[in-house]
């Protein structure tokens, strides 16, 4: 199993356990890909006009925010574990550029 795959499936194992909604899963799915609060409420199926507004609330609700962190905490250990692999002095190979 990759690393992508591997944060992946701890990803939904969190949402599972977390009683979300459909929705708000599907938010904090997309938000880990895109960054961005209003799109990634957008892409989850919240209206236009409540999208920014929904983005602010999901991203307070303690649930929310704890598997977002965790996500992301997750991903820097991978990139600093990547790095050491490499190293600073080493060549990138070409497959990872």
């Amino acid at each position: 199993m990759m690393n992508g795959e591997l944060l992946d499936a701890m990803i939904v194992e969190e949402l599972d356990a977390a009683k979300l909604t459909a929705k708000q899963k599907r938010f904090v799915q997309e938000y880990l890909v895109i960054l961005n609060g209003t799109k990634a409420a957008r892409k989850a199926g919240y209206s236009l006009n409540c999208a920014y507004q929904q983005a602010y609330e999901n991203l307070r609700k303690p649930k929310i925010r704890r598997i977002i962190d965790h996500a992301f905490h997750i991903r820097s250990r991978a990139c600093l574990i990547r790095a050491k692999i490499i190293g600073p002095n080493d060549e990138i190979p070409e497959r990872l550029r």
